[in-house]
Parts: structure tokens; C-alpha cells; sequence
């Protein structure tokens, strides 16, 4: 069972999916994918899918989790290999709202074949402080 936070997350993803009114079948197998990592059941992917979000506020998060849920963003956003205004611009409304310079979307667009450890490190410059 997936806590609230998680459910959060997953929620915002499927809302970057459907950003461009065209939520792909590759995005969804993304979130999928994403949400049985996170611990989500197969009901609890269904109402994410029926149901996102009104608000893309989050609780608190630790840097190491605002880096995994940045990275698990642009794996939505690359899914159907075609990345939109509208993704692109709500990317990184998400990064400025977990405290990272939008110029971490376009780096990790291009950087999407890196390792997540090799990735972590990377995005501390990122980071506003």
C-alpha cells in the first residue's frame, strides 16, 4: 500500500502524462513501472490513472527523494519520445517546486542514459540554495 506521499507523486507523473491531453500508452507503462517500484497494487494504479491530481503540492522531502522524483518525472516525460511545451514547462514547474533550477530538466532530457547514482551526483549543482 502505497503512503501519501508516494500516491502524490504518482499522481503529479500521471498529470505530466496527460499535460499534452495525449496520455501514450509508453507513459503509462512508464508509471507503471514507477509505481510497482514504489510499492503501489494494481487498484492503487488504476484510481491514480481514473483520478490525478488538482495540486502539484508535496510534503517535505529529503534531497535524495526530491532527486529520484525529478529523475522518475523525465522518465514519464521521455516515454513516448517526444517531449512537448506543455511537458517541458510543466517539468520544470515540478523542479522549481522541489527546489532545483530549471535548467535541471534540459540536463536530464539529455542526460537520460546515465545511472541514477551517476545522476545524483550530478544534479547538486542543480540544487538552489
Amino acid at each position: 500500500m502505497l503512503d501519501f506521499q508516494k500516491k502524490k507523486q504518482l499522481s503529479i507523473m500521471v498529470k505530466i502524462a496527460m499535460v499534452d491531453e495525449d496520455f501514450a500508452d509508453e507513459e503509462k507503462a512508464v508509471i507503471k513501472k514507477i509505481s510497482k517500484r514504489y510499492g503501489a497494487s494494481d487498484q492503487e494504479i488504476e484510481d491514480i490513472f481514473n483520478s490525478p491530481p488538482t495540486s502539484e503540492s508535496l510534503t517535505p522531502m529529503t534531497v535524495n527523494d526530491k532527486m529520484d522524483f525529478m529523475m522518475d518525472c523525465i522518465l514519464v516525460v521521455l516515454a513516448d519520445q517526444v517531449v512537448t511545451s506543455s511537458e517541458d514547462y510543466f517539468a520544470k514547474h515540478i523542479a522549481t517546486s522541489l527546489g532545483f533550477k530549471t535548467e535541471v530538466v534540459p540536463f536530464l532530457i539529455e542526460h537520460k542514459d546515465a545511472s541514477r547514482e551517476e545522476m545524483k551526483e550530478s544534479l547538486i549543482p542543480f540544487l538552489v540554495r
